[in-house]
C-alpha cells in the first residue's frame, strides 16, 4: 500500500466530493489494469504485419496482436520484449537467401517510451506498433504537445505529462532521463547501423513515428557494396529494393539502367522478356 501522504506530495491524488482518491498520473504509474480504472483506453497493441504495404488486411497479421496493459514502466518493459520477439525472425529476401532485419534496440526502447511519455491520455486510444517488413510505425494518440513541431522537434523540450515522467525518471532504475535525449538518442543509434533517421508525422489526432529499415548509401553503392561481398551472384530491382529500404521501384530502375549504361552491371540474360525476370551482374567487359 503506497503512503496517502507520498501520493498527496507527488501531486497523484484528485479531490473529488471532498475526498482524496487517485488521480490518472497514479492509475498509471501504479494501478494494475489503469484502462479500467480511468476508464479509458490506455494500452499498447503491438502486431506483426507480412506487408510493406500502408494499407493491408487482417490475414496479413503474422499472429494475433498483443495488448500490453499494466502500470506504465510495466508496458515499456513488457513493450520492449514483445516487439522484440517479433523481431527475432524477420527478415528480408535477397537473391532467394533470407536475411535479418537489424534495428537498434537502443532506438526501439526511446521511441516507445517517448510515446508513452508524452501522449495525451484525455484520449481513449491505445498506443500502435505496427512492424512492418520494412519498418516500424510507433502511433501515439494526440498531437505534438505545447509548441514542438516536427521543425524543432529535436531543439525544444516540453512535457506533457510532468508528474509521469518526473516520477518514471525516478526510479531506481530509469526508463527516461528527463534531459530531452531520447529521440536525439534514437537518430544516433540509427545512424551507427547506417539506417535513416527516425521519421515523424504529425496526423490529425496523433503522432506517428516510422523507423524504417533503409539505408543511407545511394542506391548504387548499395548495388556495388553487395557485389564487393557477393562478386559472383547476380541482383534483381527487387533485391536493391529490399537490401535498401527504397519502396520505389522506378528509382532502382534508372540506377540500375545508369550502372548499365557505364558498363558496370549487364544483365544475365539478354534475351528475357518479362521485366520482373531481369537479372543483373557484374558486366564481363
Amino acid at each position: 500500500m503506497i503512503p496517502e501522504y507520498f501520493l498527496r506530495k507527488q501531486k497523484l491524488l484528485a479531490k473529488i466530493e471532498g475526498e482524496s482518491l487517485p488521480n490518472v498520473g497514479c492509475a498509471l504509474l501504479f494501478d494494475e489494469d489503469p484502462a479500467a480504472e480511468i476508464g479509458s483506453n490506455c494500452s499498447l497493441r503491438i502486431y506483426r504485419l507480412l506487408t510493406s504495404d500502408e494499407e493491408y488486411s487482417r490475414d496479413k497479421l503474422k499472429e494475433k496482436p498483443t495488448s500490453i496493459n499494466g502500470p506504465v514502466e510495466e508496458q515499456i518493459h513488457n513493450g520492449i520484449k514483445e516487439v522484440t520477439r517479433l523481431l527475432s525472425d524477420a527478415t528480408i529476401t535477397v537473391n532467394g537467401k533470407s536475411k535479418k532485419i537489424d534495428y537498434p534496440a537502443i532506438a526501439i526502447h526511446e521511441i516507445l517510451v517517448n510515446a508513452i511519455i508524452h501522449r495525451d491520455y484525455s484520449i481513449s486510444d491505445d498506443i500502435h506498433v505496427r512492424i512492418y517488413d520494412n519498418r516500424i510505425e510507433i502511433i501515439s494518440p494526440g498531437k505534438l504537445p505545447g509548441y514542438i513541431n516536427t521543425d524543432n522537434i529535436y531543439e525544444e523540450r516540453f512535457a506533457r505529462n510532468l508528474n509521469l515522467v518526473r516520477m518514471l525518471h525516478n526510479l531506481p532504475d530509469p526508463v527516461n532521463h528527463n534531459i530531452g535525449e531520447g529521440l536525439d538518442t534514437a537518430r544516433n543509434e540509427m545512424k551507427k547501423l547506417n539506417l535513416v533517421e527516425p521519421e515523424i508525422i504529425e496526423l490529425k489526432n496523433s503522432v506517428k513515428v516510422i523507423l524504417k529499415h533503409k539505408r543511407v548509401e545511394s542506391l548504387r553503392e548499395v548495388i556495388l557494396k553487395y557485389f564487393g561481398d557477393n562478386p559472383d551472384s547476380f541482383i534483381t530491382n527487387g533485391d536493391v529494393r529490399n537490401i535498401s529500404g527504397e519502396d520505389d521501384v522506378n528509382k532502382v530502375k534508372k540506377a540500375i539502367k545508369k550502372l548499365r549504361t557505364e558498363g558496370v552491371l549487364e544483365m544475365v540474360d539478354p534475351e528475357e522478356k518479362s521485366y520482373f525476370n531481369y537479372k543483373y551482374k557484374l558486366s564481363e567487359k
